[in-house]
């Protein structure tokens, strides 16, 4: 399944109901498909939010897929990307207490891969799926 949509919140909204019937529907496991959903949803608000800061007229592409062993969300932005190794660790002692600046590495604790590509304007989660 693959969208392209505009950098507005509403995308977010959409993307998650999107989401949610994608995996419900291919991924037996409920952990794993919840995993998932919030996998996709942190990429997707960070490419709109981040990337493309909330710019209507750039797009987001979106795509889901699963295989009888991986499930797989890319994202892709059209903002200026981004080198992973210049976002701050959050768990470092000068970043423990801000308020945001987790979902990167939220998301490569649930992930089993996550690449960066073009850039850091497209981000690939790969979830192991359970046998």
């Amino acid at each position: 399944m693959s969208f392209v949509l505009p950098s507005e919140f509403a995308t977010i909204e959409r993307m998650v109901d999107e989401a949610e019937r994608f995996f419900s529907a291919r991924v037996s496991d409920e952990d794993t498909a919840h995993n998932l959903l919030l996998l996709a949803s942190e990429a997707v608000t960070n490419g709109v939010e981040h990337g493309n800061k909330f710019d209507a007229e750039k797009k987001v592409t979106i795509t889901f897929s699963t295989n009888a062993h991986h499930a797989t969300v890319t994202v892709e932005d059209e903002g200026s990307g981004f080198e992973r190794i210049d976002v701050p660790d959050p768990v470092a002692d000068d970043h423990l207490f801000a308020s945001r600046g987790r979902g990167l590495f939220l998301m490569e604790q649930l992930a089993d891969e996550i690449r960066y590509e073009n850039g850091g304007r497209r981000i690939v989660v790969i979830v192991r799926l359970p046998d």
